[in-house]
């Protein structure tokens, strides 16, 4: 007997709209675990990193529509689950051509594994949705 086929139309994946991306962003930043590294609070150290990097990246260029934070909001979490899917993925020889703010999400994303595990669980698939391109095409802010 053969198998029936689903013949049913799939729709694809909805992307969300800039506004649910850029509040994905927020709401995923905002739920990242209080992890303490000595005094340095792990989400606004990796912040601020991700923050001066991003400035750094628009010294020069006209205005953005995605805003500064938001924007380092959304490399802090990018990192931080990439770091929690792949523990291991960069050397310490990577510190020579990889963005230090990666290396420093993979640390912490290792040392706090456990810890990540949940929040991890919950954004992984939902931010894979979320386009930085996207995000910054000129259009109505958020």
């Amino acid at each position: 007997m053969l198998a029936q086929q689903d013949t049913a139309p799939h729709s694809p994946v909805a992307i969300p709209s800039r506004s649910g991306q850029i509040k994905l962003i927020r709401e995923a930043y905002d739920s990242i675990p209080d992890l303490q590294d000595g005094f340095k609070d792990v989400r606004e150290f990796l912040f601020d990193l991700n923050k001066q990097a991003e400035k750094r990246h628009r010294t020069g260029r006209p205005a953005q529509p995605l805003t500064v934070n938001d924007a380092a909001k959304l490399f802090t979490v990018s990192h931080l689950l990439d770091g929690h899917k792949q523990p291991d993925k960069w050397t310490v020889e990577a510190i020579l051509c990889i963005r230090t703010e990666i290396l420093y999400a993979q640390a912490y994303a290792k040392r706090f594994h456990a810890e990540l595990s949940e929040w991890a669980a919950k954004y992984a698939g939902r931010f894979e949705q979320v386009d930085y391109a996207e995000l910054m095409k000129q259009g109505v802010q958020s």
